[in-house]
């Protein structure tokens, strides 16, 4: 097994584990409780991350004529949830966090259905002719399931049964997490940067392109319903910012070799994504600091903010 395939297939997975993990640590079952107090930015979140987003990805993989690995790599990530990036991010734009979680967590239970079924038609509408191979939806549930649900479930045991020892690690487990990804995520570009920069203009273009359609679809959204400022900062930046780790595992690990198409080619949308999409939300997070200052204030005058 070579660097790059150690990196994919054992550390990248073990790595989304722990931070799946920690999300879970981080979650009650209020969290989706609370859906039922801002059903307008939760329809306007979940369509966009469920449904705009991926058609956005299908559209420029056609108009940028992706070879058949880097499209359906990059419907993939568009399929993938926001994760607990967007949740920190949210908060660092002084966006609605428990919006932020509550949509991040809701969507990672739904990908393990949404996942399969985009990676299925995108590999009938970009890589159908190449080799006729069914996809085994079975089997990519189950891996999703075992990567996203299962994980968070774990971690809101912990929370329940032990909060105090959840509390205690969470600040440090999380540093852990995202540096643990930082690493290997950077050892993946330097092992991959030949076959990066040689497809550099091509996935570069697309991912930026994706980024600031989707982080102007996610504002757009939230202004046209009318909810609170705070809340449309969030909408924007819970769909554009994707778990990148997610769609690493997923489409360099779970679907390589199906259709003959190499997982190697197949992860790097998300891996180029990963780094920018943090643009059009560092501007998010410079309009909202702006806006509402340096200090967060409450859940009600979140609420009561527009």
């Amino acid at each position: 097994m070579d660097d790059v395939n150690l990196l994919v297939e054992v550390l990248l997975p073990a790595t989304l584990l722990l931070i799946m993990f920690g999300m879970g640590m981080t979650l009650t079952p209020r969290d989706f409780i609370q859906l039922k107090n801002y059903p307008r930015a939760v329809v306007a979140g979940l369509g966009g991350q469920l449904l705009l987003l991926p058609a956005v990805g299908f559209l420029l993989a056609w108009v940028w004529g992706l070879s058949p690995a880097l499209a359906v790599g990059l419907v993939v990530m568009t399929a993938c949830p926001g994760g607990t990036t967007s949740n920190l991010v949210s908060f660092l734009a002084r966006g609605d966090v428990p919006l932020s979680v509550t949509l991040t967590a809701v969507n990672s239970c739904v990908v393990v259905f949404t996942i399969p079924l985009y990676a299925g038609l995108a590999m009938d509408a970009f890589a159908g002719e190449a080799v006729d191979v069914p996809m085994p939806v079975a089997f990519v549930m189950a891996q999703v399931f075992m990567y996203t649900i299962a994980p968070i479930s774990l971690g809101m045991l912990v929370r329940r049964f032990a909060p105090g020892f959840a509390t205690r690690i969470g600040p440090a487990y999380d540093r852990f997490a995202a540096l643990a990804f930082l690493f290997i995520l950077i050892a993946i570009l330097w092992n991959s940067r030949d076959s990066i920069l040689s497809m550099a203009a091509t996935v570069g273009g697309v991912t930026s392109a994706l980024a600031l359609i989707m982080t102007g679809i996610g504002l757009g959204l939230g202004w046209l319903l009318a909810v609170p400022t705070r809340q449309i900062i969030t909408l924007g930046i819970e769909v554009g910012i994707q778990n990148t780790v997610l769609g690493m595992v997923v489409a360099g690990s779970v679907l390589d070799g199906m259709r003959g198409l190499e997982g190697a080619v197949m992860y790097m949308p998300s891996a180029v994504y990963g780094l920018l999409m943090f643009l059009p939300a560092l501007a998010v997070i410079v309009y909202g600091r702006r806006r509402f200052g340096a200090a967060l204030p409450g859940r009600a005058a979140q609420a009561s903010a527009s």
